[in-house]
C-alpha cells in the first residue's frame, strides 16, 4: 500500500488494503496520526480457529464447492511448472497435489 490512502483519509480515519504487493514502500509514520487507522485484512480478517472449521463444514455438506473453483492441478514434481502457468496468467486456481 502506498501512502496516498493514509494521505486521503480523515482524521480517525480508517485505511484498508484490498491487494497484495511484493515491493517495498517507505511509508511516513507522521501519516498515522489523528488516530488513524491502516487494515491488511489477511484471509478476509477471518479467525481461523473458529472460521475454517465453518468453512469445512460447509465444504463437506456441499455449499462450498471448492472442487469447481480448481482450473489445474500440479503434482509437487511439476512445481515449477505450476509457478510459471502462474505468472503468465494461464489459470485461475491451480493447486498442488502431494501424493
Amino acid at each position: 500500500m502506498g501512502a496516498a490512502p493514509l494521505a486521503m483519509i480523515r482524521n480517525a480515519g480508517t485505511a484498508v488494503q484490498v491487494s497484495g504487493i511484493e515491493e517495498e514502500i517507505s511509508i511516513d509514520m507522521r501519516l498515522f496520526e489523528w488516530d488513524k487507522v491502516y487494515i491488511n485484512p489477511l484471509y478476509g480478517k477471518c479467525r481461523p480457529q473458529i472460521d475454517f472449521p465453518k468453512i469445512m463444514k460447509l465444504y463437506k455438506k456441499g455449499d462450498l464447492m471448492l472442487d469447481q473453483m480448481i482450473t489445474e492441478e500440479y503434482e509437487l514434481e511439476n512445481l515449477q511448472q505450476a509457478f510459471d502457468d502462474m505468472l503468465a496468467g494461464k489459470n485461475a486456481k491451480g493447486v498442488i497435489v502431494f501424493k
